[in-house]
């Protein structure tokens, strides 16, 4: 549970917010509205960022949405970890929420992910790199936020991702690789070489001897 900040002008338009300008428009509107307006307008919001989830097949049950502006509260009772932070993203990347308010249970608890928010010229290899240290693990961070994603690059700034845990990286060594180019495919540097050798003292005599069908760790780090 707890309370998690979005770009409230970024997002997919869903009803009453058609982006950035939109939105504002209706922040001026609601200003003139009666209290009985505003709240159909917000509970006419939060049914359709329930049905958002809804049609992405979320596990969760019980699920309830509501809307004041700029916050929306979720309750229910979602499936796993992972489902429930899915549900937290679906509704929070929609333009006009700036917060999501998470009043869900879990059935199957688990660590967390860190939430990261995407930034003008970021790829899922570049946040991988950020985030994990190592470049060709974006497949997990694009893997962690399905149904959400539908293709790897349909990122966009403001977008909040999802970056998991992951297990020890390793690299099973194929004809003609070297610890240099081992390290430029993980780390997009040659040079980064030594790390690798470092890592793989108790199999490597030295940085010249790697064989064939060794694996080998791969040094990374824990997202932050």
């Amino acid at each position: 549970m707890g309370l998690f900040s979005f770009v409230k002008s970024a997002g997919r338009k869903v009803g009453m917010f058609g982006g950035a300008a939109a939105a504002e428009a209706e922040v001026k509107a609601a200003a003139t509205k009666s209290k009985d307006e505003a709240k159909a307008d917000n509970d006419a919001f939060a049914a359709q960022l329930r049905s958002v989830v809804t049609e992405l097949g979320l596990e969760v049950s019980n699920l309830g949405v509501s809307f004041a502006p700029d916050t929306a509260t979720v309750t229910g009772t979602a499936k796993t970890q992972a489902g429930r932070e899915k549900i937290i993203l679906a509704i929070g990347n929609n333009a006009g929420v700036g917060q999501v308010d998470d009043q869900m249970a879990v059935e199957i608890q688990a660590p967390p992910a860190i939430f990261h928010t995407v930034e003008a010229g970021d790829t899922l290899s570049k946040i991988s790199l950020s985030q994990y240290g190592v470049i060709h693990k974006y497949d997990d961070i694009f893997e962690a936020n399905k149904p959400m994603l539908k293709h790897p690059d349909e990122i966009f700034p403001g977008q909040v991702l999802r970056i998991p845990q992951i297990k020890t990286v390793l690299h099973t060594v194929a004809a003609g690789e070297t610890l240099g180019s081992i390290a430029k495919h993980w780390y997009g540097k040659a040079g980064r070489y030594n790390e690798i050798f470092e890592a793989n003292k108790d199999i490597l005599k030295d940085a010249n001897s790697v064989a064939v069908g060794q694996v080998l760790a791969i040094p990374s780090t824990d997202p932050a």
